[in-house]
């Protein structure tokens, strides 16, 4: 799921752990699930920010008073929220970035909204190689077939399960 931001709420979603959608994306967000993939368009400068985790379902008004400039509301502007947590800091992609265009356009609509698996595996994947996440992925796969013990990589989306070359069949 790509959630929204600007300019002005981005310290904001981060700074809380949250991220907010208007009352009318309630339906869409309800695909979400703890350990979905959650990506944050910031629609002013136009980048996309990830890798996130979804720790919650979209709930409304998990905080009444986020992205909200009056101190006494009761409501956010976006009160469908989720709480979130960084799964890999990677640096953004812009939004002129041809393959993130090749994937968000398959889906149609804007920025902002449901993925499908496929598409947020392919979104992670792209802001992955952009921090060598995969480079370290490719090297830890090699050393299992390798035989050789390794550490499991401290990213967001767990490798394969990957036989060992030398197991007797």
């Amino acid at each position: 799921f790509v959630f929204g931001c600007n300019s002005d709420t981005m310290d904001e979603c981060l700074g809380r752990g949250i991220f907010g959608l208007p009352h009318n994306m309630k339906a869409a967000a309800a695909s979400i699930r703890p350990g979905s993939s959650i990506f944050l368009f910031n629609v002013t400068d136009r980048l996309l920010f990830g890798i996130f985790e979804a720790l919650t379902p979209a709930t409304m008004n998990i905080e009444p008073r986020a992205f909200s400039k009056n101190p006494n509301s009761t409501s956010s502007p976006f009160p469908v929220q989720i709480r979130v947590r960084v799964s890999l800091e990677c640096p953004p992609l812009e939004d002129t970035d041809p393959v993130l265009n090749d994937i968000l356009r398959s889906r149609g609509g804007g920025r902002i909204g449901a993925l499908t698996h496929a598409q947020a595996e392919a979104v992670a994947s792209l802001l992955a190689s952009q921090c060598g996440a995969l480079q370290y992925m490719i090297e830890y796969q090699q050393g299992i077939q390798r035989g050789e013990d390794v550490v499991a990589p401290p990213i967001a989306l767990p490798p394969r399960k990957i036989e060992r070359s030398d197991k007797k069949q």
